[in-house]
């Protein structure tokens, strides 16, 4: 039992020198004052990015030529790209040429319109199937902010795909679904009345 009691005591005195004594790491010829110092890696933050391109890069800002329009069918059929961020600015791109003279502020254009949410990419209201044009008198404030801008210049029988971001689309005072979010338009122009 004596021995046994020795034995212990030598095999606690072994751990608690090997527990005190360097590390395994391999010889260095820094003095003391040189040695590096770890220095932990930053923590990663994850932050909603725009959407990425299949590599892994953020995609930037779509343009109008990035969203098709299917002008075949009764309605148009819009449909809105993933792999690039909503626009910050008003986009226009005429899918049709019309006849005539531009649309210019003081000028009414009525408009057989279809409006698309950004976010979801669904149909919010269309006047194309009701055959009641939307009257816009150029300059004058509107439900949706930016159709001045976006149907300037505009033709008679012209087709025009327009996205306004949220600043320019639905007022908050609408109290419209679609307030906050980019919207996308497509605008025939039935008429317009110049001045």
């Amino acid at each position: 039992m004596r021995n046994a009691g020795k034995i212990m005591i030598v095999a606690a005195f072994a751990t608690a020198l090997t527990a005190c004594s360097p590390s395994n790491e391999e010889p260095t010829d820094l003095s003391p004052g040189e040695q590096p110092v770890h220095t932990p890696a930053p923590a990663s933050v994850s932050e909603s990015a725009a959407p990425s391109n299949g590599q892994g890069e953020q995609a930037g800002q779509c343009t109008a030529e990035n969203i098709t329009v299917d002008l075949s069918g009764q309605d148009p059929r819009v449909t809105i790209p993933r792999d690039c961020a909503a626009p910050s600015s008003v986009l226009t791109e005429d899918l049709e040429e019309g006849t005539g003279a531009s649309a210019t502020t003081g000028n009414t254009v009525e408009i057989d319109y279809q409006v698309v949410g950004w976010s979801d990419g669904q149909v919010a209201e269309s006047t194309f199937a009701q055959g009641q044009p939307l009257s816009v008198q150029l300059g004058q404030p509107q439900e949706i902010e930016g159709l001045t801008e976006g149907l300037t210049d505009i033709q008679d029988g012209g087709v025009r795909l327009i996205v306004l971001p949220p600043d320019l689309g639905y007022s908050a005072q609408s109290g419209n679904a679609l307030a906050d979010d980019t919207v996308v338009i497509v605008a025939e122009a039935v008429s317009v009345t110049t001045s």
